[in-house]
């Protein structure tokens, strides 16, 4: 008898944790007497707290959910407290049923962060699941993957992976579902997937090549059925989309709080950030959508995420900010653009009562920011802090990076002058409404990123990151008002690693289970280095070139000789143009 599985979306389709947990937990009852549903392990290769903050996460949840044939469950990598339980220490069970991972039929993986890469390793691991795909059997699940940091390069965890699924979610998992069939080898259902979906990598159908001194030279299809790239799928329409919190819970990093994504992409091109190219062409939710999901919060909290990286490039911003306010709901923004703070947002943020802001000059000189393409002016900062500081704000957290493309001591040095400026601004304000916060420097190496104008650069050594992070302090120590904090150089190297990495580096990944990540690079550091603080010629075969990303290469490069020359770009017009020929 064949059992269908009850839709959640007949009666509501949003919940709080306790009452989706009780749904599933009968769902899933039904499922193990149902043998025709495909089930799903749907694993954050990290913790609850951080897989269920992600709003990516629960809508890929929520997406597969939707559909009849497919039963998912959750899955996150164990708290420090259930890893002290011996019991349960090094089982990887979905959150649902407390069923082990290995007995689905399908692991997919959701990465936002490449530093995940080796969770996703320790839970194939404790599953008892071999970690190169080629050591898998027929008896093993199928091993899938996606997320932003997959679609800017899976080529580091491409020997773990079965089936890479690139792009935006919406219509890429029904896509893959309609056509994955349990009746036949996984085998003939990834040549079948290949076959039909553009965006769909397998990666046993290509092989990376190497030149005699061991440099990358390419991944190649040697399947006839294997396109020669990859082409990104992304959703051209979002007016009929609603992307928000599903699963309320307050064990989140942001408690208490309803998301909302308000737009994809961001139009100012800054050349460090991915999020500037691979979201192109731009696009927002229309405000309709957006205030139908402020009344959905209202059944769970009045505390409002908004999402996007522009948030304030939103056209209906303003009136949705009001709205908020007529509704007594607080706002809080993913990110604030210096230049794009109107007074309807200042209102916002006062109204919201939140005490603390964060903004990101990302440098201190006007060269700098010629350089990396941000749009600002010193008396913008300036005017910013002042507006803020009236608004109630009473502790600032200023974003820097070091080791940018280009940068000499004296640009870092600039960092410190403007700091000292903004300090006064702040204080002046501070002291007028009669309450003195704090100014935390955030400072942040430069890493460079994939399907960025700087993937050519190279990442700064550690020893010149250092020498650059004591010009700021030394520069900064008569201010011990002013906290700095800086990401470790460590973590750094370890992300530009896994972001740049061609499939060599899985073998570290999986020597770093057995010995430690620091043993895994020294055994490699040749090819470590040269990962990390080589420059890459205009000529050269990157790992993500089987990527097809809708941007041309050439315009990379250009955006890079630009950088060179001291030159900015306009920012992305959003309509159709000849810039980076996305819209063609």
């Amino acid at each position: 008898m064949n059992i269908k599985k009850q839709s959640f979306k007949r009666h509501k389709t949003f919940f709080k944790e306790e009452q989706y947990n009780q749904l599933q937990f009968k769902q899933g009852q039904t499922a193990k007497k149902n043998k025709e549903l495909i089930k799903i392990a749907l694993a954050y290769p990290n913790t609850y707290e951080t897989g269920m903050s992600n709003l990516g996460f629960q809508k890929i949840y929520s997406l597969i959910n939707e559909l009849d044939n497919v039963l998912c469950e959750r899955v996150f990598l164990p708290t420090p407290e259930v890893k002290s339980d011996k019991t349960k220490s090094n089982k990887i069970i979905t959150y649902e049923t407390g069923t082990n991972i290995a007995k689905f039929d399908i692991i997919a993986f959701s990465i936002s962060f490449e530093n995940d890469y080796l969770n996703l390793a320790l839970m194939l691991k404790n599953a008892g699941i071999p970690l190169k795909s080629f050591n898998r059997n027929k008896f093993h699940p199928l091993i899938i993957a996606g997320g932003v940091a997959c679609f800017l390069n899976p080529e580091p965890i491409a020997c773990f992976i079965d089936c890479f699924l690139l792009g935006e979610a919406e219509f890429l998992i029904k896509e893959f579902f309609d056509i994955y069939d349990l009746k036949i080898s996984k085998h003939e259902n990834k040549k079948k997937l290949t076959r039909k979906i553009k965006s769909i990598y397998v990666p046993c159908f290509y092989k990376s090549k190497y030149t005699e001194k061991g440099r990358f030279a390419g991944t190649f299809p040697i399947k006839k059925y294997a396109p020669k790239k990859i082409v990104k799928t992304h959703v051209k329409d979002l007016s009929k989309i609603k992307t928000i919190t599903k699963i309320f819970t307050l064990k989140t990093v942001f408690k208490n709080t309803f998301l909302i994504e308000i737009g994809r992409g961001c139009p100012h091109g800054c050349r460090f950030c991915s999020a500037g190219f691979i979201y192109r062409p731009v696009r927002f939710y229309s405000k309709d959508i957006i205030i139908s999901a402020i009344n959905d919060s209202e059944e769970f909290t009045k505390k409002i995420g908004l999402v996007s990286a522009a948030v304030s490039d939103h056209p209906k911003i303003n009136e949705i900010c009001n709205y908020a306010i007529k509704n007594n709901c607080t706002i809080s923004f993913s990110s604030l653009r210096l230049d794009g703070l109107t007074k309807d947002l200042l209102k916002t943020i006062k109204n919201s009562g939140s005490k603390s802001v964060a903004i990101a000059p990302e440098a201190g000189s006007k060269r700098m920011w010629k350089i990396i393409n941000k749009k600002i002016t010193e008396k913008q900062i300036l005017d910013a802090v002042e507006n803020l500081v009236n608004s109630g704000i009473i502790n600032i957290k200023l974003y820097f990076m070091i080791g940018l493309p280009f940068e000499t001591n004296d640009d870092v040095r600039e960092i410190v002058l403007l700091t000292e400026k903004i300090k006064q601004v702040f204080l002046k304000q501070s002291r007028n409404n009669k309450k003195i916060g704090r100014i935390t420097l955030s400072i942040n190496p430069f890493i460079p990123k994939p399907f960025t104008p700087f993937q050519y650069a190279c990442m700064a050594t550690v020893s010149i990151l250092k020498k650059k992070l004591n010009i700021i302090k030394n520069g900064l120590k008569k201010n011990p008002d002013i906290k700095i904090k800086c990401e470790s150089f460590k973590m750094a190297k370890i992300n530009a690693l896994l972001s740049r990495g061609d499939r060599r580096t899985s073998d570290i990944i999986e020597l770093a289970l057995e010995k430690g990540l620091s043993f895994a690079i020294k055994q490699n550091q040749n090819y470590c280095d040269f990962k990390l603080y080589s420059e890459r010629n205009p000529d050269d075969p990157l790992p993500w070139d089987i990527i097809n990303m809708g941007i041309k290469k050439d315009f990379f490069l250009k955006q890079y000789n630009l950088a060179k020359n001291e030159k900015q770009s306009p920012d992305c017009p959003m309509i159709n143009c000849k810039n980076c020929r996305i819209c063609r």
